[in-house]
């Protein structure tokens, strides 16, 4: 008789306060093989992260409640070892990305942001060290 082994697929959760492009966000990524968790507030993503330990988080940096640095942050002092992109649309790109890079993000993208691309970024992700040194 074979042994058989089972693979948990990734979790990714989503958190974005608009709820269309999360939903499509999940669709996709579910559609590609991952779980998928979603957040439409950023208190939510936080708690909703601590439970269920994704394996990534994506999260918007307008998140109504907590932003998405705020998440990161909050997942980084309960010793959370999951892999964060933090996307938005604002004008300060550059200085959000650069504070989301230092303070650990894998990745940080200008919304809206190409699924594809997203794809490939959790897919990159996935395979090296987390960049995270807490």
């Amino acid at each position: 008789m074979r042994k058989h082994e089972f693979s948990v697929k990734p979790l990714i959760l989503i958190a974005d306060e608009t709820r269309d492009l999360a939903d499509v966000y999940g669709f996709l990524f579910t559609s590609a093989g991952y779980r998928v968790s979603r957040a439409y507030d950023g208190l939510t993503a936080a708690a909703l992260a601590k439970v269920t330990k994704p394996d990534i988080a994506i999260l918007s940096q307008h998140l109504p409640g907590l932003t998405g640095l705020g998440v990161m942050r909050e997942l980084r002092a309960a010793g959370a070892a999951t892999k964060v992109i933090i996307t938005s649309g604002m004008d300060e790109f550059a200085a959000l990305a650069e504070r989301a890079l230092a303070q650990g993000a894998e990745f940080c993208v200008r919304q809206p942001c190409p699924g594809d691309r997203l794809l490939r970024m959790i897919a990159a992700a996935l395979q090296r060290p987390s960049s995270y040194r807490g």
